[in-house]
């Protein structure tokens, strides 16, 4: 009886094996098509637009920006992020926006079911918030084992908004790497975001503002089949989790007052736009079809002049072929990524690293970054008009895997303090020759460490074996 048991719980687990397989790795091996898409004139306005906008380049502009949104909130606020890094400034922020529910504001937090990273030295705060009666809190896509396709879809985006009337959005998560309070000596991830102003909020215009339509996104995310409401917390331990958070945020503003409140209010720096377009993937988990990378790759094709900022890319048959396209008719195409010493992400990393020829191949010039601390932001900029922002990796999951944001803007002057930040960027960058190595230049290429090449080319092995799940 024993061994017909052991048999048919072998068969049973070979089985659902099989089944996981199938569902959760072989079914991202063939990409799904995308729908046409929208004309590059469907992204540009006539005159003045309802918005404006700041480039939010620095980490602590960064932080800061976050608590100027939070506080502006007067009715609801939406927090949407991928994940919680390590770092007391993940609780600083989170004691201001237990202060927000506090004064009444309705507030609704959506993180990863999966990576989110509210455990460990964060554990407490998903009790503090399923604690507060003006708080809802919710996962998008926790683990199903039922369900494998499901597995590696994940939430990608990143932003907040408040009212009908300001947000931030892009690819920067919580953590002390992405924010680099005082104190803190590890390494930084330098990241971006942007901030919207909704000038017409309230009044009939308002409706045309990317901020409504990042509202009806995360009204999306939040009724999707897929979202999953927490176990309800012991309403003691979530009332000493929110005092505890309520009481560092306290400190980190009377301690550091100059990098908790930005300098400047946003309506004093923003920039104006004629048109601010919301382009997104779809929500439902597993694969998707690539709308915002066909997207995007639309916008920069006819484009004299071309860059894009990545962290990582994979040499995806799909995005070779768009980038080749798209060099093909620019009098100038430039990518600016990471380089193998300033990358932390070996996965994704590697599968450029080892098929940097064939983005060679595609005509962009190669620019990599040489500095000890990485580069996370993703944004592109087309003929000083239209430039894009947003969560966006040229990567196989921002194609076709996970949910992803972008900004579309139409605004010169937007287009010209973004190049800006693109120049300053280049210049402590080292071209790629047509042999993978450097060109000679300003900029002396950083060694990659022994130890940090040999793994990386290990890891690529890999990477380059399951690229379509990286």
């Amino acid at each position: 009886m024993s061994r017909r048991l052991a048999r048919a719980a072998g068969i049973a687990l070979g089985g659902y094996l099989g089944y996981a397989l199938a569902g959760g790795v072989l079914a991202y091996w063939f990409p799904k098509k995308a729908a046409p898409a929208l004309p590059p004139d469907a992204f540009r306005g006539d005159g003045e637009g309802v918005d404006r906008m700041l480039l939010v380049e620095e980490p602590r502009a960064g932080f800061a920006r976050r608590i100027e949104v939070m506080r502006a909130a007067r009715e609801t606020l939406d927090l949407c992020c991928h994940c919680a890094k390590a770092g007391e400034s993940v609780e600083a922020f989170f004691g201001e926006l237990i202060r927000a529910a506090d004064r009444g504001v309705r507030v609704r937090v959506l993180f990863d079911g999966k990576v989110g990273g509210l455990k460990e030295e964060h554990r407490a705060i998903p009790a503090a918030l399923l604690s507060h009666p003006n708080i809802r809190f919710r996962l998008y896509n926790p683990v199903d084992p039922l369900r494998p396709w499901r597995w590696n879809a994940l939430l990608h985006d990143k932003f907040l908004v408040a009212d009908d009337r300001l947000m931030l959005l892009g690819g920067r998560n919580l953590g002390d790497e992405y924010c680099d309070p005082p104190g803190y000596a590890g390494p930084v991830t330098y990241d971006r975001d942007v901030l919207v102003e909704n000038t017409a909020a309230g009044t009939l215009r308002g409706g045309e503002s990317a901020v409504l339509q990042v509202k009806g996104y995360m009204d999306a995310l939040w009724s999707a089949r897929e979202t999953a409401v927490p176990p309800a917390a012991d309403p003691a331990r979530g009332r000493a989790a929110q005092r505890r958070l309520r009481q560092i945020a306290a400190r980190w503003e009377a301690r550091w007052p100059e990098y908790y409140r930005p300098a400047r209010p946003a309506g004093e720096e923003t920039l104006p736009t004629n048109r601010v377009t919301l382009v997104t993937n779809p929500v439902v988990p597993g694969p998707k079809p690539p709308v915002l990378g066909t997207t995007l790759a639309a916008l920069l094709k006819g484009g004299r002049q071309v860059d894009i900022q990545t962290p990582y890319a994979t040499a995806n048959p799909r995005l070779l072929e768009e980038l080749r396209q798209i060099a093909g008719g620019a009098q100038r195409a430039r990518l600016l990524t990471n380089s193998a010493y300033s990358s932390p992400n070996f996965p994704a990393f590697s599968g450029y690293e080892y098929a940097k020829g064939a983005f060679l191949d595609t005509g962009f010039a190669l620019w990599e970054y040489q500095r000890a601390d990485s580069i996370h932001g993703k944004a592109c900029t087309v003929d000083g008009r239209i430039a894009a922002v947003g969560s966006f990796n040229l990567d196989d999951r921002s194609f076709y895997i996970d949910t992803e944001t972008a900004l579309v803007v139409d605004s010169p002057a937007f287009c010209r303090a973004l190049q800006g930040e693109f120049e300053r960027l280049f210049a402590q960058c080292a071209q790629v020759g047509p042999d993978g190595g450097y060109l000679p230049g300003p900029v002396e290429p950083v060694p990659v460490p022994p130890k940090k090449r040999a793994t990386m080319a290990l890891v690529s092995l890999f990477s380059r074996a399951v690229r379509p799940l990286i």
